[in-house]
C-alpha cells in the first residue's frame, strides 16, 4: 500500500513538474516534430510526445507540421502516402519500497524480536505516441482518387483552433 501511494506521489509531481502533453514544438527532450526532404516535392514528418500526450495529438501535429512546410514551399494541398507508427513504451524506474514488520514476544526475563522485510520495485511502463508520415505536395488538388488529402489552409487552422496555438 506504502509503494503504491510513493508512486502515486511521484506521478503526481511527475505532473506538476514535467506539464503535461508535449506541445507544438521542434523535437527536444519531451518531444516534438522533426522532418526530412526526400525530394522537392516529398517530405517524411514526424511527431514524439511524452507519456501525457495521446496518439491523435501526436498525429494532429505531424499533419500541423506537414502543413505549415507546405505553405512555406507555396504548395496548397498534400497527400499523406504512408504513416508509420514510432510510438514506443518505456520503463520509468521509481526506485524501490521496503516495509519491514516486526513482532515482540516476552518470555520471563527475556525478549525476543522477528521481523519480516518487504521489498517492492516500483517501475512503471509509459506509453509514448510516435508518427512518421510521407507526405507529397502538390499546387491544386492532385489528379487521381486520394485517401489521405489534405488543403494545407484548412488543416493549419483546424489544428491551431483545436489546440489554441498561436500563429
Amino acid at each position: 500500500m506504502k509503494g503504491e501511494i510513493r508512486l502515486l506521489v511521484i506521478m503526481f509531481f511527475a505532473a506538476l513538474l514535467g506539464g503535461c502533453a508535449t506541445s507544438y514544438q521542434p523535437i527536444g527532450q519531451s518531444g516534438g516534430f522533426y522532418n526530412r526532404k526526400v525530394a522537392e516535392n516529398i517530405y517524411v514528418i514526424g511527431f514524439n510526445g511524452n507519456g501525457f500526450t495521446n496518439s491523435q495529438r501526436a498525429n494532429d501535429f505531424a499533419r500541423l507540421r506537414a502543413a505549415e512546410i507546405g505553405e512555406k514551399l507555396g504548395f496548397t494541398h498534400f497527400v499523406v502516402e504512408g504513416t508509420l507508427d514510432t510510438s514506443k513504451i518505456e520503463v520509468v524506474d521509481a526506485g524501490t519500497t521496503t516495509t519491514t514488520t516486526g513482532r515482540v514476544n516476552e518470555h520471563r526475563n527475556s525478549t525476543t524480536y522477528h521481523e519480516t522485510s518487504t521489498t517492492t520495485n516500483n517501475s512503471y511502463k509509459v506509453y509514448k505516441p510516435g508518427v512518421e508520415i510521407k507526405v507529397v505536395y502538390s499546387e491544386g488538388v492532385p489528379k487521381g482518387r486520394h485517401l489521405d488529402l489534405f488543403a494545407v489552409s484548412e488543416v493549419i487552422r483546424e489544428v491551431k483552433a483545436k489546440y489554441d496555438i498561436k500563429p
